[in-house]
């Protein structure tokens, strides 16, 4: 054979191979029961070593291997951080933090860390949304769970509304004061939960734990406090233990204070009577230790109302409860009257005082103002979003960022536009028939996503100071997998 036939063979035979290298499987294939593998070009010539290989080879070469576990726990720590603050940027169930503060936080997770040496307190203030005790039940069950405490903390001392957590049976009828809605009807000495109950001779309270087996941390409590104004004596009774509490019986005085008595154990029921002339405010169910939270539901209001309360009925409350996160929910009551961009801008200003007023009794609280949740109005045959609710959503959160305090989207964290349809039409239903209002079912997950997205920046919190032996773990923002995202809700509620 003639030189050049036997190199044309020879460079034929390569291409071919080559050829066949390309189109084989790279994992093989199988053939009468036999798995055929045919080697890759890069396998037979060597592919030369990528630059990141050349860097990593040299800094094995130079590094000591402390050095080396340094270098790629940092590495490590950076790419983290980059996904967090990714997922703080875009993810619709995210914290809005003022001036991007990622350290804004920081002295509520500082005091729910000390909550089982020091208790410390949660106050979630909103309209009817959180009526029963919605959302918040949720709420303080996961972080009971996670720091200590026990009870349903602050209660009326007439509850017009049952609860899922607690309940207060007065005798006899003692005449009510609340310090909201129409202007004829108002009193503004009516202490934390802008209402106030009466006391002019006696009056019995009977005290009841119900959280059961969704709230096992709300079944029973140890310190039961009363919150009055006036003059008179007032006592705590459980079984056959009556404890007195230290109150003037002669001497009135016209501002806010608070006695307290520690069962020897929790229980899940309690007794208080008091007698005398008082206004009584509030009546506390608590641990003797770790996180209180308390849920301070007021139907019609649109929040504006804070400003007008007497301060010596309402500011004593938060100088002695270690008070480190404020909630606000509010808005939802107002969407249907504000019209234009005028009205609009009128409710921020109103909003604005009152976190201005909120921050300066309370100024080592946090406050997260929530947004109020989508609503849908109709036309005789479609429902369908308030056009001016995302408005006054983007309002509200311009409010509290130029106020400096936090902002949590519960619109859109639900799914936005045309989410509350959804949210009516989801078997079963996570809203109800008015369109406005979740279903138990719906504000447990909105709970559970708020508590989550809590969890989320507390756990940041902790990757950021060291306090971990791991790192920030690999389930950071709420995912798929505990079907508590803003994504997987309005995924699921599509479907």
């Amino acid at each position: 054979m003639k030189p050049y036939k036997t190199l044309l063979f020879i460079v034929s035979l390569f291409v071919g191979l080559a050829l066949l290298s390309c189109l084989f499987p790279r994992n093989g294939m199988q053939l009468g029961g036999v798995l055929w593998e045919f080697p890759t070009i890069a396998s037979v010539l060597g592919e030369p070593p990528s630059e990141v290989e050349e860097e990593e080879t040299v800094a094995a070469d130079t590094l000591s291997p402390e050095e080396l576990l340094e270098q790629r726990l940092a590495a490590l720590r950076a790419t983290k951080d980059s996904t967090f603050l990714s997922d703080m940027a875009n993810n619709p169930a995210r914290f809005y933090l003022p001036d991007d503060d990622v350290a804004y936080l920081d002295p509520l997770f500082e005091a729910l860390l000390k909550a089982r040496q020091r208790p410390m307190r949660i106050m979630y203030f909103g309209d009817s949304q959180l009526e029963c005790d919605r959302i918040t039940d949720v709420l303080r069950e996961q972080l009971q769970q996670e720091f200590g405490g026990s009870g349903a903390g602050l209660l009326p001392a007439v509850q017009t509304i049952g609860t899922t957590t607690a309940r207060v049976v007065t005798w006899p009828e003692l005449r009510r004061h609340v310090g909201f809605g129409a202007e004829g009807t108002r009193n503004t000495r009516v202490g934390p939960l802008s209402q106030m109950a009466v006391v002019d001779g006696e009056a019995t309270f009977t005290l009841s734990a119900t959280g059961g087996n969704s709230f096992p941390h709300c079944t029973s409590f140890r310190k039961v406090s009363v919150l009055m104004a006036g003059s008179g004596s007032l006592t705590v009774a459980q079984g056959d233990t009556v404890l007195e509490m230290t109150c003037p019986k002669d001497t009135a005085f016209a501002g806010l204070r608070i006695f307290s008595r520690t069962l020897p154990a929790g229980v899940s029921n309690a007794v208080v009577r008091a007698t005398g002339k008082m206004d009584v405010f509030g009546i506390m169910l608590d641990g003797e230790s770790g996180v209180s939270l308390d849920n301070i539901a007021m139907r019609g209001s649109s929040g504006t109302h804070f400003t007008s309360l007497e301060r010596s009925t309402f500011a004593p409350f938060f100088q002695s409860q270690q008070v480190a996160l404020i909630l606000l929910e509010y808005g939802g009551n107002s969407v249907p009257y504000l019209k234009g961009g005028k009205a609009i801008s009128h409710y921020k200003q109103q909003m604005k005082s009152q976190i201005a007023y909120l921050k300066s009794i309370s100024p080592g609280s946090r406050i997260i103002y929530v947004g109020p949740a989508d609503m849908a109005t109709g036309d005789g045959e479609n429902m369908y979003t308030y056009p001016q609710l995302p408005q006054v959503v983007d309002s509200l959160r311009d409010a509290a960022l130029e106020s400096g305090v936090a902002f949590w989207d519960m619109y859109r964290a639900m799914g936005g536009r045309g989410s509350m349809v959804k949210w009516v039409n989801a078997r079963p239903q996570l809203a109800g028939e008015d369109y406005i209002h979740f279903t138990p079912r719906g504000a447990k997950r909105m709970g559970h996503l708020l508590g989550e997205m809590i969890d989320f920046y507390y756990r940041y919190y902790r990757f950021r100071k060291g306090l971990d032996k791991e790192e920030l773990p690999e389930d950071t923002i709420p995912n798929d997998k505990n079907q508590t995202s803003a994504d997987t809700l309005a995924a699921a509620l599509a479907r």
